[in-house]
């Protein structure tokens, strides 16, 4: 997203504080849209695929994965992640999951629009260990259920991070590995030496 994209999301989410809970809003935690902003911008409050990835291979117990899709679009979850629709984000069902200092939430959507704005109401309201996965859902079966294989020119880590990927994709779908692909770097072509002419006019 650039930062465009990420004010009006910004724009929106205050609308959808006020809206949504406007007697809950405490005034002494909210911030600014310049604070919201800047915060976005450093990337803090983003977790990657591939850590999330890493997370749930290792059964970390602190996290806990919630996706803010409307009901009907609760399909084909990332594992283990819990749907609370955004009507129902601050209800006195799901109200408490969000406020806490036990678990870290871990925020996602279809894209980055919809958790966004979640996350951004979290801020507002100065609750804790709230982050978005960054890209969302899309990002999570482009980069983990199905990554793409890196050219035969890739570095090193590129191969890296592409096997470490082929393996949780392996851990989540239950598909076989691929075969073995043959990444040896390609090393540059070495000059021939020019011969010496044999003889000559005499």
């Amino acid at each position: 997203m650039n930062t465009r994209q990420i004010f009006s999301i910004i724009v929106l989410a205050l609308g959808l504080t006020a809206a949504i809970l406007p007697n809950k809003r405490n005034d002494s935690f909210t911030l600014n849209e310049e604070e919201l902003l800047q915060e976005m911008l450093l990337g803090k409050n983003y977790v990657s695929t591939d850590e999330l990835a890493d997370l749930l291979i290792s059964g970390d117990p602190s996290i806990q994965i919630i996706d803010v899709r409307p009901a009907e679009e609760f399909k084909d979850p990332i594992r283990g992640a819990i749907n609370i629709p955004i009507d129902s984000l601050f209800s006195d069902t799901y109200g408490y999951l969000f406020d806490q200092l036990v678990m870290k939430n871990i925020i996602y959507s279809e894209n980055d629009q919809l958790a966004t704005q979640v996350w951004m109401i979290t801020k507002q309201l100065g609750y804790k260990n709230n982050y978005l996965l960054k890209g969302g859902l899309n990002a999570w079966e482009s980069t983990i259920l199905d990554p793409e294989t890196p050219s035969q020119s890739a570095s090193v880590s590129e191969w890296d991070i592409y096997r470490r990927r082929m393996a949780a994709r392996q851990y989540f779908t239950g598909a076989k590995a691929l075969p073995k692909v043959d990444v040896t770097p390609i090393l540059p072509i070495q000059g021939r030496k020019k011969k010496k002419v044999q003889g000559g006019c005499s």
